[in-house]
C-alpha cells in the first residue's frame, strides 16, 4: 500500500455518503490521510463522519476541488459528467475508483474479503466482531453499521476484514488471503448483462484467492466455483463439509446443530434470525475452524452480535405491535426475511415495500410477483430510484400488477409522502410491520412508528 499510494496525502470522496464510501473515508482518516469529500444529502451516514471529524461538502460542485488535493475518489454511482470529477480532471488530479483504491488498501495484508450476492455485510461484521472479541485488531470495512460498533470501518493490525462490491466488478481489484462466497443470484446484470458474466466474475475473484476459499455449497453456481477453485463448502446440504441440522428458533435466536471435520456441535445459537442467517454463521465458522480458532470461545462469542443496522433491526415495539427495519430489495432476500419473521408467529405481516431501481423492477417483476406468499396485506410505495433514469417507462403501477397476478391478499398502492398517514390506521395489536427496501423507507419508518404512537394515545383518551 505504501508504494501505490506514496507523496500522496490529499485524498477527496466524490459519494462520500455511500455505505463503501464511508467506510473507505473512515480507513483512510485511521491510515493518517487528510480525508474530505461530497455527497447530494444529509444522511445518517454523513454524520457518523462528521462526528469522526471528516468534512463533508453537501452538493456536488467543481469549487469543492482546491489546489493542492492528490487523489479524487469516486464511487461507480458517480458518473464521468460529475461537476468535481471534471474540475479534477481539468487540475491533472489522479482520479480512481473506490474498488481500486480499496484494492491497494488490501495489498499485502492478511485480507478476508466476503463476496455474494445477499448476506455480505452480516456474514463481514460477524468475522470482524469476533476476531475483536478473541482479543484481535482488525481492520474491518462492513457496507452496513454493525450494531455493537458506532462506524462501519476501522483500522487494525492483523487481519483485514472487507465486504466487497460486485455490483461493478471491483471486487476483482482484491486478491485476498481468505475469500467467501456466500452465494450468486440473478443481480447487478445491468453491468454483467448475463448470469454466465456474472458467475465468472465470482469464478475469476475465487481465483484471485491466495489461500481457502469458503462457499455454500448448497447454491450450484457456488459449488461449481469451489469444484474448481478447491474450496470448502458449507450448508444445510449433508454433502457439504461444512454442515448445519435441526434448524430451530429459540426466543430471538437462530439454534443448529453444525458437523465440521466429522464433528458435531450441538446448539449453536447465534441471535440472528433466519435460516440465511445460519448459512452466514456456517461461513463464519468455517472461517474459524480452518484458522486454527478455538471454537467454543468463537461459539460463546456469537452470543455478543447484536446484528447490523436495517437488517431485521427490530426498531420498537409499541402496544402490541413489532415495527421492523430491513434493507431486502431483492425478491430472494424479502422471502427470506418474511420467512424469518413468520418463523416468530406473529398475528399478521403486514409489509411496505419500497422498490429499489427501475432496472431491478423491470429485470425481476415476475420474482417480486411470487415473493409476498407470507404476507397477510402488502402495502407497495413508490420506485426509489437511487438516481437511476427510468429510460423504460416502468412505474410502481406496473410492478403492483405484477404482483396481483399471484398474491391472493390484499395489495395496495400508497406514495410515499402518505406512508406515515395511513399505515398507522392499518396496523392491529399482534402485527409485524416491515419496511422493506434499500433506499429511505427506514426514514419514513420512524414517522411510521411516531404516529402509531400518537394515535394510540388519542385512542386511549
Amino acid at each position: 500500500m505504501e508504494e501505490v499510494l506514496h507523496g500522496i496525502k490529499n485524498i477527496y470522496l466524490v459519494g462520500i455518503g455511500g455505505i463503501g464510501m464511508s467506510g473507505l473515508a473512515l480507513l483512510l482518516k485511521d491510515k493518517g490521510f487528510n480525508v474530505k469529500g461530497s455527497d447530494l444529502a444529509e444522511s445518517y451516514t454523513v454524520r457518523m463522519l462528521q462526528s469522526d471529524g471528516i468534512a463533508v461538502d453537501i452538493g456536488h460542485r467543481r469549487e469543492n476541488i482546491t489546489d493542492g488535493l492528490d487523489l479524487l475518489v469516486h464511487s461507480s454511482a458517480v458518473k464521468e459528467n460529475n461537476p468535481e470529477i471534471i474540475e479534477a480532471r481539468n487540475k491533472k488530479t489522479r482520479i480512481i475508483k473506490r474498488g481500486e483504491l480499496l484494492g491497494m488498501l488490501c495489498s499485502g495484508q492478511r485480507t478476508v474479503a466476503v463476496s455474494g450476492s445477499h448476506g455480505k455485510t452480516t456474514t463481514t461484521a460477524l468475522i470482524g466482531h469476533l476476531l475483536t472479541q478473541l482479543g484481535h485488531q482488525p481492520a474491518v470495512c462492513v457496507g452496513g453499521l454493525p450494531l455493537n460498533y458506532s462506524r462501519n470501518a476501522w483500522w487494525g493490525n492483523d487481519y483485514f476484514v472487507i465486504e466487497t462490491d460486485e455490483s461493478d466488478g471491483s471486487f476483482l481489484y482484491c486478491e485476498p488471503w481468505v475469500s467467501v462466497i456466500t452465494n450468486i443470484d440473478h443481480e447487478h446484470l445491468d453491468y454483467h448483462k448475463t448470469i454466465e458474466n456474472l458467475k465468472e466474475s465470482f469464478l475469476q475473484f475465487a481465483l484471485h484467492t491466495h489461500g481457502k476459499v469458503f462457499g455454500c455449497g448448497d447454491d450450484a453456481s457456488v459449488r461449481s466455483i469451489l469444484e474448481r477453485v478447491g474450496g470448502i463448502s458449507y450448508g444445510f446440504s449433508p454433502a457439504n463439509m461444512i454442515c448445519a441440522r435441526n434448524f430451530h428458533f429459540d426466543g430471538e435466536f437462530s439454534c443448529f446443530d453444525v458437523t465440521i471435520a466429522g464433528t458435531c456441535i450441538p446448539d449453536v445459537k447465534v441471535p440472528l434470525l433466519g435460516e440465511h442467517n445460519a448459512l452466514n454463521t456456517l461461513a463464519v465458522l468455517g472461517f474459524f475452524f480452518h484458522c486454527g480458532f478455538d471454537l467454543s470461545k468463537v461459539i460463546e462469542g456469537l452470543k455478543t452480535f447484536k446484528g447490523t443496522k436495517r437488517r431485521f433491526q427490530i426498531k420498537e415495539r409499541v402496544a402490541g405491535v413489532t415495527f421492523i427495519d430491513d434493507y431486502a430489495h431483492h425478491p430472494t432476500e424479502i422471502g427470506a426475511v418474511l420467512k424469518a419473521a413468520r418463523y416468530l408467529n406473529p398475528k399478521r405481516i403486514v409489509a411496505i415495500f419500497q422498490p429499489h431501481r427501475f432496472s431491478r423492477v423491470k429485470s425481476l417483476c415476475k420474482e417480486f410477483s411470487g415473493c409476498f406468499s407470507l404476507v397477510d396485506e402488502l402495502i407497495v410505495t413508490d420506485i426509489y430510484s437511487a438516481s437511476e433514469k427510468n429510460n423504460e417507462g416502468i412505474d410502481v403501477m406496473f410492478l403492483l400488477d405484477e404482483i396481483k397476478k399471484q398474491f391472493p391478499r390484499k395489495v395496495y398502492y400508497v406514495p410515499k409522502e402518505k406512508l406515515v398517514q395511513e399505515v398507522p390506521l392499518c396496523i392491529e395489536e399482534g402485527d409485524f410491520v416491515l419496511g422493506l427496501g434499500a433506499g429511505d423507507i427506514n426514514i419514513v419508518m420512524e414517522g411510521i412508528v411516531n404516529e402509531y404512537k400518537k394515535n394510540r394515545v388519542k385512542t386511549a383518551r
